[in-house]
């Protein structure tokens, strides 16, 4: 990195779409921009109901050949303006995703002179390290004092250590607005509350929201016409569902894409604007979602429930997140088809998903995905696997 900086070279971040992924993206951003003063930096966030997950040659492509543009704007709820990416000669930095990032992806960059490094705290299937020039993430130690920290805070700790390393001073200001957004990339991913790092900075971030909350927040509290003030323990559903609805029902038609958050999150600045979109494209989540839980039908097998059929890709994990608040559940499943594959999103109360990948695979079951213990993405070739697999956690009555 500190290569990079000293060439002046472009700076590219690679970021996922949900709440860990988008607030990850701005909180480098942020640093780059308001920390380092560094102008030479552009980001790319994949469309979840359109592309695939993570890093992909195809995504790659598209930029390169300028179908998709980095640096557009929002004006009247529409976007405008754009610039094209170049990918050669530049720093590509992945942020909550790279973990299993197809080593194309590697090459594709290394053959434009392009190097990679690539942060992520998923997990990593069958101890596979991935072609890059550096890989940054909590499980690569047995004995990281961080394993359960999320996709931002590993960047979060990335910048820090570069920050002290190169002995670069952070004004306080700045410190905290990454800590904020580090904090909510913890409860909106999910993390463990209550280790000790993902707990101390929870009450830093505290502290901060109620002394003195950066005004680019006060307008998400203010575009809802919040009345009751703010307490850490309602976060989860006064900010991170706003910032989620963008990122589930991205590529949609008349839905924002991801930058829409980044942006506003990038900045301790106000923009009102934006803040209003947020609170529209939630209004929309939550139409839609009702609108097709009337519309499916629930199966519930022994400890597992499950859904599925034409469900736009973002709406899998809310709708499986719903049908685990089911008494008796264990496991709730929702499924969609892509082309001749199914895509599921799984949710457990306890246990570890991560231990189905192999499980799977022993059962002759071809999958891809990846996750955490209790919330994960599978992707199955067929409908034969993926019955087989129903039919297999259906058995279960833990995991």
């Amino acid at each position: 990195m500190r290569e990079a900086l000293n060439a002046q070279k472009q700076i590219i971040i690679g970021g996922d779409y949900d709440c860990d992924g988008m607030s990850g993206t701005a909180l480098v951003l942020y640093f780059f921009k308001e920390v380092l003063h560094y102008p030479h930096i552009n980001y790319i966030i994949p469309q979840r109901n359109t592309d695939c997950y993570g890093m992909s040659v195809e995504l790659l492509e598209e930029y390169e050949n300028k179908r998709r543009l980095v640096r557009t704007h929002y004006k009247n709820g529409q976007p405008i303006g754009g610039i094209a990416l170049n990918l050669h000669n530049s720093l590509f930095i992945t942020i909550d995703n790279g973990a299993t990032i197809p080593d194309s992806v590697c090459d594709f960059l290394h053959a434009r002179n392009t190097r990679l490094i690539l942060s992520d705290h998923h997990h990593f299937l069958e101890d596979r390290i991935p072609k890059c020039d550096a890989f940054i993430h909590p499980l690569l130690n047995d004995n990281h004092p961080f394993k359960g920290i999320s996709g931002a805070c590993v960047g979060y700790l990335f910048m820090l250590a570069y920050a002290k390393q190169h002995k670069i001073k952070m004004r306080l200001d700045h410190l905290q607005y990454m800590q904020v957004l580090a904090g909510i990339s913890t409860i909106g991913d999910m993390m463990d509350v209550s280790a000790p790092y993902n707990r101390q900075l929870l009450k830093r971030m505290d502290k901060t929201l109620k002394t003195n909350m950066p005004a680019s927040l006060q307008a998400i509290y203010q575009a809802q016409k919040y009345k009751n003030p703010y307490k850490l323990s309602t976060l989860a559903w006064d900010v991170i569902p706003l910032i989620n609805a963008v990122g589930r029902f991205d590529g949609i038609s008349g839905f924002c894409h991801c930058n829409l958050v980044v942006d506003l999150l990038a900045t301790q600045q106000a923009n009102p604007a934006y803040a209003a979109l947020l609170v529209e494209a939630n209004e929309k989540r939550k139409i839609c979602v009702q609108s097709l839980k009337k519309s499916l039908e629930t199966t519930q097998k022994n400890k597992l429930i499950y859904t599925g059929g034409e469900v736009p890709r973002g709406v899998l994990g809310v709708l499986a997140n719903q049908l685990l608040e089911n008494e008796g559940v264990c496991i709730a499943l929702c499924w969609r088809y892509q082309g001749e594959s199914v895509e599921v999103s799984l949710r457990a109360k306890e246990g570890d998903l991560i231990v189905l990948f192999t499980r799977f695979k022993e059962m002759g079951i071809e999958v891809l995905g990846g996750g955490h213990k209790q919330a994960c993405g599978m992707v199955f070739n067929n409908d034969a696997d993926f019955n087989r697999a129903l039919e297999y956690l259906g058995g279960l009555d833990a995991l």
